[in-house]
């Protein structure tokens, strides 16, 4: 059952900031810890009147997923990320809601910084927001069925793409790569980042070469300026660089 995987996680064990908020008269600020978010993933997907998805979504996002009032991130959405796509599978559309507006919230939400990255198996640490958008993509196919709501979810994910390089090719003081692309990236090129085992590569501009094939996902990009970077290798992730920079 859902809940029991829910309960399964080390919530805890999922590093997270403490906050604080001074006090008038107090010289010295409170600090808090966080709370898990699983009470509030249970209740949110066992809802079954309006009251009770409300009381779960407030929980949520004052918990180690979200802290609504500063719009804050923290890494423990990105496994939560997955529970909630399971809750928008739910026939309850007020739960089903909810979760969409919760994973909304995360991919428009800063993380702090020191907390801004997460591991993933591919050796790589994306930013919070490009990891949670690679979740959200690989339950494209439950989205589109949702009609408009999940159309707009993805759409929101686009910004948050991710080039896995199949093969590369020099091109003077550039580079040419083929892979697959999940999300958009804008034809006048952004800047991209490529990070393993703790250096992160920056380059100011990464464009396509050759338009996006919308069916199998292949993608050819122009990496300005990397034709002598020995990180671009098969295998190697390249994200957006603002999300990795994007901190509160």
């Amino acid at each position: 059952m859902l809940a029991d995987e829910i309960n399964a996680v080390d919530w805890l064990a999922i590093p997270t900031p403490r906050l604080h908020v001074p006090r008038v008269g107090r010289d010295v600020p409170e600090w808090f810890d966080l709370r898990s978010p699983a009470p509030g993933l249970r209740d949110l997907a066992t809802a079954t009147s309006i009251p009770a998805v409300a009381e779960a979504t407030t929980y949520l996002t004052s918990s180690s997923i979200l802290w609504g009032h500063m719009g804050a991130v923290f890494p423990a959405a990105v496994t939560a990320a997955p529970f909630l796509l399971r809750i928008v599978e739910r026939d309850y559309a007020n739960a089903r809601d909810a979760a969409l507006s919760l994973l909304s919230d995360i991919l428009h939400s800063a993380p702090f910084e020191g907390f801004n990255r997460v591991g993933v198996a591919d050796g790589s640490a994306p930013a919070l927001c490009c990891a949670v958008a690679g979740s959200i993509r690989a339950r494209q196919d439950l989205l589109l069925a949702l009609g408009k709501r999940g159309r707009l979810l993805l759409e929101e994910c686009s910004a948050h793409w991710r080039f896995e390089i199949t093969e590369v090719a020099h091109d003077g003081e550039d580079l040419i790569a083929l892979g697959h692309l999940g999300g958009r990236i804008p034809d006048s090129g952004t800047a991209g980042e490529l990070q393993r085992g703790g250096a992160i590569v920056r380059w100011d501009m990464v464009a396509p070469e050759y338009p996006l094939d919308r069916v199998s996902g292949e993608a050819c990009l122009r990496i300005e300026g990397a034709g002598d970077d020995q990180h671009c290798i098969p295998g190697a992730v390249i994200h957006p660089a603002e999300c990795g920079e994007y901190v509160h």
